[in-house]
């Protein structure tokens, strides 16, 4: 493979990389399935390279590592924020208090949850 048919892949995995930042911003996951997809196509196109490394093709290189890290930063920004979410509901979910009522019994509550189960 030429250095610049390369270039034009190392371009076009590096706009793969944007739209995937814009779908971790966006919080859009069912998108991210397919864009993984085509990611994938890329591993083996960027593993075989063996040509000459211009100025461009290492900057062009440098853009993917910086768009990674920071694609990479948005992802577990997102699961931190999942995770604290979670255990901020769960903290919450507690069981409840009977209370009585006019007729001398004893009343439960309904208990509230975010996963429906059969028990």
């Amino acid at each position: 493979m030429k250095e610049s048919e390369f270039q034009l892949q190392l371009a076009a995995f590096l706009r793969l990389l944007k739209k995937e930042k814009n779908f971790l911003i966006k919080d859009q996951a069912e998108k991210l399935v397919e864009l993984v997809k085509q990611k994938e196509k890329y591993v083996p196109i960027l593993n075989g390279y063996q040509g000459a490394a211009s100025p461009k093709t290492k900057e062009l290189a440098a853009q993917i590592q910086v768009q990674q890290d920071e694609n990479m930063l948005l992802t577990k920004q997102a699961l931190s924020y999942q995770k604290m979410l979670m255990t901020a509901i769960k903290d919450n979910i507690k069981a409840p208090g009977a209370t009585y009522s006019k007729y001398k019994t004893v009343k439960q509550q309904a208990r509230t949850a975010l996963i429906d189960r059969e028990v």
